[in-house]
């Protein structure tokens, strides 16, 4: 993927790629033959001399037929003529409308419904799935004229991926800033690599207009010097020009010093709530990161870029959704101004999939009240609210999630007994979810040490109990370290659970040798004991890696490299990227199936998750996506429907 582009340009190439499909449909085409209209009965009533419809072959020889259709007394036609138009008939009638739009066959369906887990066609009329069943009763039954027959040749047919936890438009950014990830999802894997990196990104037409040099997918736990980033590591980079790489989890910043003068960070810059400014040992001289709270204010306060390359931004990032056959992509911690940009979107119709917001409780719960175009009910041209959000502590991988038990080994300057840090106190937390359950939003907490995950648990209980009312569908995010005497108080909140499990393998060694220690590693994200406990289990990609891809992350929970307890059956892992999400988001009629009412929404693989080895499931390619019964995604393989 390249990272150095116009935006504009970006921006205009989606619009026209989108914008193709009707650009084609109003091209015009050849006027179509006249009809002939069929010969008039022997005893038409009168009417008016009216010009036949088709002037008679022979004119000097043939005599032209009577002006009220009748034929000479041979009773023949003469020959060449045709019947004029009687102007009093009615008009036909317009052919019948196919039984079914669109069917697929000649595949396999994976329904994902308990009735019908198995299929070999179904038939789509409008937006809707009209049925589903055996290739010769569907095609029996509901193909006429006008119906696609969309050939599958073999390829696999499943539900629309429903993302549980994403955050769509800083997918789009971080797709261009300059790529900070380690091996294998990158090649930084120094902090000398990681700063060639950064001058090399800061010579590019981005760069020059943002006029900061920003880098994404940094993770100190994978870098050989196994230590953060500072403000002089960054100074080496540029002292002029404000320097910022954002933390692969993306709740964490670093810094250089320009950026911290423009940030007006100083040693007198007192540490906001749920958040944390970095210092150096035996100094209050802050040392350029930023965690938390600390690290979203300065996100926030970044120069902006024109409206038209914020929104182009929102396009690449659905680009990739797309790409990856998701037909539901979710913003999660989203602020006030990620609402007004999605109401944007969603007003000028560029939003080709469904897009749920979990709006930041502590920045955006004020304003959702009152706000005209993002509710919790209906989309509003496929946007809608999801519910709120907040969160409760950082990632185990760099030793910032809350822990009820010391690290392994704690970071550099930090005491043997460190466990990481809480973002709110036990009241600021009650507070929040209280807040949510009050204003009748469903509520999702990212919480990933245990200690966070009790304090989430006690707030859920808390809130409760002075809110009560069915319905709630917490969800809690992350779970890294989450404890088997903890899945009961989840249960009794009817909590589901989302584990971004490619974290494993990715962080292994820093997690077995530096952070969480083999044991604890071993329950890193816990699914397979979740799902043992009956909790609802869902899945969502790592942030690190820009490329969302569904069957990475179905991989990495059906092939630990450690923990074999912990791993989901190919079935569960596929539940958990679509009707599990779809549940979750009180959209189960509509999503997450392949069933009879439901919405044409759906992914074309190369090949059948349910039938392919676990450690190959990452080599699935969606070669098409469906969205509504109109196709928003082909890579020309073939099995996806002409475009509409």
């Amino acid at each position: 993927m390249k990272h150095e582009f116009t935006l504009r340009t970006l921006g205009a190439a989606i619009g026209l790629a989108l914008a193709a499909p009707a650009l084609f449909a109003q091209t015009p085409t050849a006027a179509p033959k006249p009809v002939t209209a069929p010969p008039a009965a022997a005893k038409p009533a009168p009417a008016p001399v009216t010009t036949p419809a088709v002037a008679p072959a022979k004119p000097a020889t043939t005599p032209a037929a009577p002006a009220t259709g009748a034929t000479p007394a041979t009773g023949t036609a003469p020959t060449g003529s045709a019947a004029p138009a009687d102007p009093n008939a009615p008009p036909p009638a317009p052919p019948p409308p196919p039984l079914s739009d669109i069917i697929f066959t000649n595949g396999d369906v994976v329904t994902l419904d308990d009735k019908r887990p198995a299929a070999q066609a179904v038939a789509i009329k409008g937006t809707r799935i009209v049925a589903v069943g055996k290739a010769k009763d569907i095609l029996a039954r509901w193909k006429s004229e006008g119906t696609e027959v969309v050939d599958l040749a073999g390829k696999t047919l499943v539900p629309g991926f429903v993302d549980a936890w994403g955050q769509l438009s800083r997918l789009g950014l971080y797709s261009v800033a300059a790529p900070l990830q380690p091996p294998p999802g990158g090649s930084v894997s120094d902090i000398n690599g990681l700063v060639r990196t950064l001058r090399d990104w800061s010579r590019g037409d981005l760069a020059q207009r943002f006029g900061w040099i920003i880098g994404y997918g940094y993770d100190d736990s994978r870098l050989r010097e196994q230590r953060p980033l500072t403000r002089q590591d960054l100074d080496a980079v540029s002292a002029d020009k404000p320097v910022l790489v954002i933390h692969h989890s993306g709740r964490q910043v670093v810094l250089n010093g320009k950026a911290l003068e423009l940030a007006g960070i100083t040693r007198d810059s007192a540490n906001p709530p749920a958040g944390s400014i970095g210092r150096w040992p035996g100094s209050k001289e802050p040392d350029g990161v930023l965690d938390g709270a600390a690290a979203a204010a300065l996100l926030g306060a970044l120069p902006r870029l024109s409206a038209d390359d914020r929104q182009a931004l929102i396009q690449q990032g659905q680009t990739l959704y797309l790409q990856n056959g998701y037909t539901t992509a979710v913003e999660g911690r989203a602020t006030p101004d990620d609402l007004a940009l999605y109401t944007q979107a969603a007003d000028t119709g560029a939003l080709k999939l469904d897009v749920m917001i979990y709006a930041d409780l502590a920045s955006a719960g004020p304003v959702l009240k009152g706000h005209k175009s993002v509710g919790p009910k209906y989309y509003k041209n496929r946007l809608r609210l999801a519910g709120v959000s907040l969160a409760l502590d950082g990632v185990a991988e760099d030793r910032s999630a809350w822990m009820s038990q010391p690290y392994q080994l704690p970071p550099p300057g930090k005491r043997s007994a460190y466990s990481g840090y809480a973002w709110a106190s036990d009241e600021a937390a009650t507070d929040l979810i209280t807040r949510a359950y009050a204003g009748g939003w469903q509520v999702a907490v990212q919480a990933n040490g245990d200690a966070a995950i009790d304090q989430a648990i006690a707030g859920l209980r808390a809130a409760a109990t002075k809110q009560p009312g069915k319905g709630r569908q917490p969800l809690l995010v992350g779970a890294q370290a989450l404890r088997d005497d903890q899945l009961d108080g989840l249960k009794e909140a009817g909590a589901a659970v989302s584990f971004a499990p490619q974290r494993l393998a990715l962080s292994l060694a820093a997690l077995k040798d530096y952070t969480l220690g083999p044991e604890r590693s071993a329950r890193f994200a816990p699914a397979g004991s979740a799902l043992a406990r009956g909790l609802p289990v869902l899945l969502h990609a790592d942030p690190a890696r820009l490329d969302p891809s569904p069957f990475a992350v179905m991989a990495a929970a059906a092939k630990r490299p450690l923990g074999e307890e912990q791993q989901l059956a190919p079935l569960d892992a596929l539940k958990a990227v679509t009707l599990q999400p779809a549940r979750q988001l009180g959209e189960e009629k509509v999503k997450g199936s392949i069933a009879a009412g439901k919405l044409a929404d759906f992914a074309v693989l190369s090949a059948n998750p349910l039938k392919t080895p676990a450690d190959k499931l990452g080599e699935i390619r969606v070669v098409g996506t469906v969205k509504e019964g109109v196709t928003v995604f082909s890579s020309n393989e073939g099995g996806v429907p002409i475009t509409r």
